[in-house]
């Protein structure tokens, strides 16, 4: 009798913790990110957190970890050569900072000068002086107080945007971009079908300063005038405001850290050129087809979730063939501006643009009559002055000639250039763009169609991060429900035997 009851609980006992383990196994997926940005670094560091570090992430990258987020080396010295600034109340970013241990810079401490110009192709129209009551004084003989209203309207604008955050936290995710950005205020759907300049004149700005200052944000933030669609011109003049900040180092060190701190993640350089849809268990999978560069031969694997943190429109580099997908989910509508960032080594020309004095940089705010969109003073990326060093950046939509180069500089040392899709081209046209594109499959990169920026991207990964966390453990729980209903009732027979 007693070997009975002692045969019994050894027994029992071993169903316990095979059930406990197994339980485990069919509720850790197994994910892959397509892209190693600020978008797909941020899915897998929300990720990591809502499965408690139950899960295994593979982060495909064909290029180098921080995508967008990268530098230009001149000598032993880094500048920001893609997102340079971020925003006071942009809360993912300073949270990722703190958990990071970085230190921040902001950006009116990078030089000396900060004074900047707005140029209209023949004349500078706006200049800042190095006292700000003069400089406000400008604005005001120019502009009346409206620049002061914009400003204020642009808070409101940000107020209703940190809602996103809060919702967030409950754990809600949301399946399209209208729905995401409805959740901040309804209202805002309708600033993605109205173009900025119909926008501000609904609400009684002037041309003047639409034509101005707001078109010289776009021109500089996205290389686009006032026909974009009003949420990302917000966007874009709330980039122009104060207390602007950057990461001391470099911003890639986000992304890069988020990553490579990360346990349960297995970084692996490689393109990813097919996507298959399998159903294993009646359960839908997905076999992704990979290669290194330079290499023909693809080696596969089989994944539970897939992000796709990585632009998926035709003119992008390298596309993705999906496979036993319906069609009409999978279709990536649209195109990305191109930008040519110069980075140039050399003593700038301001009487190019008929100044007398070197100020920190140009704004252009007619890109139809200039070449150049900006033209800026960088420092380095470890915030240390280098008077000996003038490195300027050059943002336009064309590709600088050495004429122009020339004319901008009385000489040149070095010359780097850096041609970005670094954002979409936006316009008022009605979308329908889609963060959950199969059961458990979800295209981050969807935000951008409302504003790109770094803040945007992480709100994006977090959000494809809920959706899939929240899939899942729908999935998790019917599997746990079915397997233990099939193993109790082998347990029951097991049982009657002894």
């Amino acid at each position: 009798m007693l070997q009975k009851k002692l045969l019994l609980l050894f027994f029992l006992f071993r169903v316990i913790s095979f059930k406990n383990v197994y339980c485990s196994q069919i509720c850790r997926p197994k994910v892959a990110i397509i892209g190693a940005g600020i978008g797909g670094a941020s899915a897998s560091y929300f990720l990591t957190e809502l499965f408690d570090k139950n899960i295994d992430i593979d982060i495909f990258e064909s290029n180098i970890v921080g995508g967008r987020l990268a530098t230009v080396k001149f000598g032993n010295k880094e500048f920001e050569a893609g997102g340079a600034i971020i925003h006071p109340r942009n809360k993912y970013m300073q949270d990722f900072v703190k958990l990071l241990n970085l230190n921040t810079t902001h950006s009116n401490d990078l030089l000396n000068d900060d004074r900047f110009g707005i140029w209209n192709g023949k004349e500078l129209v706006v200049q800042e002086s190095n006292y700000q009551i003069l400089t406000l004084i400008r604005l005001i003989y120019r502009y009346g107080l409206q620049p002061f209203y914009l400003h204020r309207y642009v808070d409101s604008i940000m107020d209703d945007f940190e809602k996103i955050y809060s919702l967030q936290d409950k754990g809600i995710g949301f399946e399209n971009v209208t729905a995401l950005i409805g959740a901040m205020n309804q209202e805002f759907v309708n600033l993605l079908q109205t173009s900025m300049k119909d926008h501000l004149i609904k609400l009684n700005y002037h041309e003047k300063i639409i034509n101005e200052l707001v078109e010289a944000t776009l021109v500089v933030n996205y290389g686009q005038d006032t026909n974009v669609q009003s949420f990302v011109g917000c966007v874009s003049v709330a980039g122009a405001g104060t207390n602007l900040w950057a990461v001391n180092g470099g911003n890639k060190q986000v992304p890069e850290l988020l990553i490579y701190k990360n346990k349960q993640i297995s970084l692996i350089h490689s393109i990813v050129k097919r996507i298959d849809r399998i159903i294993t268990d009646n359960t839908p999978k997905y076999e992704l087809f990979y290669h290194k560069k330079n290499e023909d031969q693809l080696t596969t694997k089989i994944y539970d979730i897939v992000i796709i943190a990585a632009p998926m429109t035709s003119d992008q580099e390298s596309p993705i063939t999906f496979n036993n997908f319906q069609n009409s989910n999978l279709k990536f509508t649209g195109d990305y501006q191109v930008t040519y960032a110069t980075f140039i080594k050399g003593n700038a020309n301001f009487s190019y643009f008929g100044l007398d004095e070197e100020i920190r940089g140009i704004l252009s705010c007619n890109p139809k009559q200039t070449i150049i969109s900006s033209i800026s003073r960088l420092s380095s990326v470890d915030n240390k002055q280098n008077n000996q060093m003038n490195i300027w950046k050059i943002f336009s939509r064309e590709k600088i000639n050495k004429s122009l180069i020339n004319k901008l500089f009385r000489n040149v040392d070095e010359v780097k250039e850096k041609k970005w899709k670094a954002y979409p081209s936006y316009s008022t046209v009605p979308r329908l763009d889609k963060f959950k594109i199969d059961n458990y499959m979800y295209y981050l990169n969807a935000i951008e169609w409302a504003a790109s920026a770094m803040e945007m991207s992480a709100v994006g990964g977090r959000n494809v991060a809920i959706l899939a966390f929240n899939d899942y453990k729908e999935r998790c729980s019917s599997l746990k429900e079915h397997k233990s209903n099939d193993f109790n009732e082998g347990n029951n027979s097991h049982s009657s035997e002894l």
